[in-house]
């Protein structure tokens, strides 16, 4: 495929974050290789962050489109309705507090073209206080496997889904975002895509991930986790079947040391 075949739609998902919201669709806009559109979807928000997006709406008429939940449905649900109305032939989702390096898009996509055969790309990320710009470290230390990646996806590799540019009818072949997993719906994205997908892999960090109280990160419950965790858990046993046993064992013996340490927290 030609840099002209790859039509990235990015989906970038906010709740009362109005502030950092400008930032994320600024980041988007200023990609040194254009996305195809941008679709903002808001879950419900009550600081003014929709007049900001209907702003946008008006002054990028054929880029940015919004989506305007009536009330707050979750992450899952709201990315989904955005998901629901791609129109691009790729897709990347970023959070409303979060930001793209510049280039982005273009190094992913000379990614996919280096590897023909891989339908889905990530990179490194970097985390930031809630100023943006001090950096906190980085989500890798050394380079990350490329290719067939299902076995250290499924070892509780999170944060992919931040960085990831997919191919659409894979993330749809898939189902989408699974609405019963509301704070863990992108590793178990991450692990579906990885059970059909071949990945590439950029070695640098081409996401900004702020850290700051109101993230979703930080205000997750042990028990939110505990839920979904063990969820996930059990609905990617059928995916592992693929693998050899020492990896399975291995992938499930992580699980059951996360799932205990959760359990213990209670």
């Amino acid at each position: 495929m030609q840099a002209d075949d790859f039509r990235i739609s990015i989906i970038i998902t906010s709740y009362n974050k109005r502030d950092y919201l400008v930032e994320a669709v600024e980041s988007v806009i200023g990609q040194t290789l254009p996305p195809h559109e941008i679709i903002v979807a808001d879950d419900g928000s009550t600081d003014g962050s929709r007049d900001t997006i209907r702003d946008y709406m008006r002054r990028y008429p054929d880029l940015v489109k919004g989506i305007f939940q009536q009330e707050n449905v979750g992450i899952p649900r709201n990315r989904n309705a955005a998901l629901r109305t791609v129109s691009g032939n790729y897709v990347s989702i970023l959070d409303g507090d979060d930001t793209f390096t510049p280039d982005k898009l273009e190094r992913q996509v000379d990614a996919l073209r280096a590897a023909p055969d891989a339908r889905v790309v990530y990179s490194n990320f970097r985390r930031v206080e809630a100023d943006g710009r001090t950096e906190v470290g980085l989500r890798y230390s050394g380079p990350q496997p490329q290719g067939a990646i299902l076995a250290d996806v499924a070892k509780l590799n999170f944060g992919i889904l931040r960085t990831m540019v997919a191919d659409y009818e894979a993330v749809k072949a898939v189902g989408f975002m699974d609405e019963r997993y509301t704070k863990c719906d992108g590793l178990l994205l991450s692990i579906q895509l990885a059970s059909r997908c071949r990945f590439a892999y950029v070695d640098a960090p081409l996401i900004n991930k702020r850290r700051h109280p109101g993230s979703d990160s930080v205000s997750n419950t042990t028990l939110e986790s505990l839920h979904d965790n063990f969820g996930i858990f059990h609905d990617i046993q059928p995916l592992l079947a693929a693998l050899d046993n020492r990896t399975i064992a291995d992938i499930n013996n992580r699980w059951k040391k996360r799932l205990t340490k959760l359990l213990n927290k209670l």
